[in-house]
């Protein structure tokens, strides 16, 4: 998934499971281990180089709260959603303003933090969906 505005973009990447060889989830017993994915993120910002870090920081279920909430503001059903997650910290905002849609990602490493927000049309916010979809279905809950 990449999401950018002028000055700064965030790039993530789905490396693998954290533990690709934990014991999968039954009903009615989620397994965190085999459910962590491990990310690659690169932050890039104006006059800088790029900064890679790689961190387990969203569980699939995560994942799939994130696209299924922004999914419900480009559908008109909600004007407004905000997730924080942990390992290490992840905060998401969408909100919606008339047509278009302010988007922030904030994410937190250790004493480096970046925050790359923008507005983005409709199209922009579904085609951010379709990307963070992406990443879902190429690792999905197991």
């Amino acid at each position: 998934m990449i999401f950018k505005n002028d000055t700064e973009s965030l790039e993530w990447k789905i490396l693998q499971y954290q533990y690709p060889d934990a014991e999968l989830s039954r009903p009615g017993d989620y397994s965190y281990d085999a459910n962590w994915l491990m990310l690659q993120v690169c932050h890039e910002r104006e006059g800088y180089g790029p900064a890679v870090f790689r961190e387990p920081f969203l569980l699939t279920y995560e994942l799939k709260e994130l696209i299924d909430e922004l999914q419900k503001l480009a559908d008109g059903e909600s004007f407004h959603y905000k997730g924080q997650y942990i390992e290490p910290v992840l905060e998401v905002e969408a909100e919606r303003h008339r047509d278009d849609f302010l988007v922030s990602f904030d994410l937190y490493f250790d004493n480096y933090e970046m925050m790359v927000a923008d507005t983005v049309s409709e199209e922009g916010l579904r085609s951010l969906i379709r990307q963070l979809s992406d990443l879902y279905n190429a690792y999905p809950e197991r």
